[in-house]
């Protein structure tokens, strides 16, 4: 049975010759028998193969040139599948070397300038990423970018896709004329003699196996990719998905399982989340000069599990009833039912009219334009864990897409120390709260409104206090407003490191 198998799967090489560009993902089909006779005497098999799916053994690249990210439609698709019914689990590795070097072409992109993302399938379809942009220095002879393990006794038969995204960064400087001398490639090599191929294996046995080295963090790339790999740098921390008012400890560790994490957000005084935005058309460089400073609370998955990173205003930008109408006042305290989508709406309609309208069209073209806004009524006065979910709730209301909001009481619950995340919100005294970025760090002296009605009073929102606490307050009262929004998905970032003195700086 074992030979029958090897003779089937032989090695794979496929090349492509393009004119400006190949990368060309080539392969080995690896397979493992593993035979051991048991004290009942029967034989105890394990069978995993790999295979790849028909038409994606290479990645094709037509006119190429140096980009922030990857190409969604060159992906280079393969499985692991069969059963492990031995009493040991199978680990495996992927790696990645050079490939055979295509014909007419003989500079060799360097590696430092390639970048992979490799994803695996979960049940549902979705993609879980494993690998954001890899960057290996130096994969001649092999680099193992990835290790798993199969289960023993297993009598089902497992499957696992992976995803392989390979492109050239833009770090990549192509140079031409007087200015060839300090480019990392001429433009007349890149366009005549430049290629990238490597092949791609899967290895296996019953010795477990690590990662020998993370892969280097990338500094530029798809915003939402470049900040998941700093998770437990500068503040970055996931939530994890079974998050709960019994437990609910921030993830910090890089290699945890991504499956797990619900959210990645910032939490404590010290983070390094400042970003610029509304960013003068004029010119395209961007500093304090030109840009305003924003904060970025953390990264959110929508419904179709693209993710967004959203950014509130480090300042309000005016003060202003939440809702306008004559039957918001303490004087009706539980008659009025304040909706942010009722036409007396009056923040959502600052928002989304004429301070939207303000905002340069460098601003305007990087907001996520469908992003969706839950308006549960919450109790002011629960644990942050609890108003979570209380916002989410569409009992009361619908949830409202549109492109600017407000924060949630969570934000700014989340953004505290996590040892207080079970900590009722109305409690939060100024120590708690001094664990926070958002009141430490981000201009918070007055009451602001919230985007969340009340559930303790028909007539109520929810702000937040200027002594660090959330309450609730008639809507007619005019209150602090700062703005907050979800970005495009496919926001890059293009430089900054998110400090006070050196901000992300972003292009859509």
């Amino acid at each position: 049975m074992a030979n029958k198998y090897l003779k089937k799967r032989k090695w794979v090489i496929l090349g492509a010759f393009l004119l400006v560009l190949t990368l060309t993902i080539t392969g080995t089909y690896a397979l493992w028998n593993y035979f051991k006779v048991g004290e009942n005497q029967q034989l105890v098999t394990g069978d995993i193969y790999m295979k790849y799916k028909e038409g994606s053994s290479s990645i094709k690249i037509t006119n190429a040139m140096p980009t922030n990210t990857y190409d969604p439609s060159q992906v280079f698709e393969f499985t692991i599948e069969g059963k492990n019914t031995y009493t040991k689990p199978i680990w495996y590795e992927i790696v990645i070397k050079w490939g055979e070097k295509p014909e007419g072409r003989n500079t060799r992109i360097p590696d430092e300038f390639i970048r992979f993302r490799l994803t695996e399938q979960l049940p549902d379809g979705k993609e879980q990423e494993v690998i954001a942009a890899g960057k290996y220095e130096n994969f001649e002879d092999g680099k193992k970018i990835w290790v798993n393990k199969i289960a023993a006794n297993q009598t089902d038969e497992i499957t696992i896709t992976y995803k392989l995204y390979m492109w050239v960064s833009n770090e990549m400087h192509l140079g031409s004329g007087d200015d060839a001398s300090s480019s990392d490639m001429d433009m007349d090599t890149w366009n005549t003699d430049a290629f990238a191929s490597v092949k791609v294996s899967v290895n296996g046995d019953f010795e477990e196996k690590t990662l020998e080295e993370e892969p280097e963090t990338p500094t530029t790339g798809v915003a939402t990719e470049v900040l998941k790999e700093k998770l437990g740098e500068g503040g970055l921390v996931g939530i994890p998905a079974a998050c709960s008012e019994e437990s609910c400890e921030s993830i910090t560790d890089k290699s945890a399982d991504k499956s797990t994490i619900r959210e990645y957000r910032y939490s404590g005084a010290e983070v390094n989340n400042y970003v610029y935005f509304n960013c003068s058309d004029s010119t395209s460089a961007q500093n304090s000069s030109n840009c305003e400073t924003w904060r970025i609370i953390g990264i959110f998955k929508d419904d179709t599990g693209e993710e967004h990173m959203k950014i509130v205003r480090n300042s309000t930008s005016t003060t202003m009833q939440w809702d306008s109408s004559s039957s918001c006042t303490s004087s009706t305290y539980n008659n009025c039912n304040p909706s942010w989508t009722s036409s007396t709406a009056a923040v959502r309609t600052y928002l989304n009219g004429s301070y939207l309208t303000s905002l340069t069209s460098k601003a305007k073209n990087m907001i996520y334009e469908e992003a969706k806004w839950y308006l549960g009524k919450v109790k002011y006065d629960d644990t942050i864990v609890n108003l979570y979910t209380q916002e989410r709730s569409t009992s009361d209301y619908s949830p409202w897409s549109g492109k600017i909001g407000l924060m949630y009481p969570s934000d700014y619950g989340y953004s505290v120390d996590s040892s207080y995340w079970t900590t009722g919100s109305s409690g939060f005294t100024s120590e708690v709260a001094g664990t926070s970025w958002l009141y430490k760090n981000a201009n918070h002296s007055a009451n602001e409104w919230f985007l969340s009605p009340s559930a303790s009073n028909s007539s109520c929102v929810a702000i937040w206090f200027s002594d660090g606490n959330v309450y609730d307050s008639p809507a007619d009262y005019s209150r602090g407003v700062r703005a907050a929004l979800y970005l495009k998905s496919t926001a890059i970032i293009e430089d900054g490191d998110g400090t006070s003195l050196t901000p992300y700086t972003l292009v859509s």
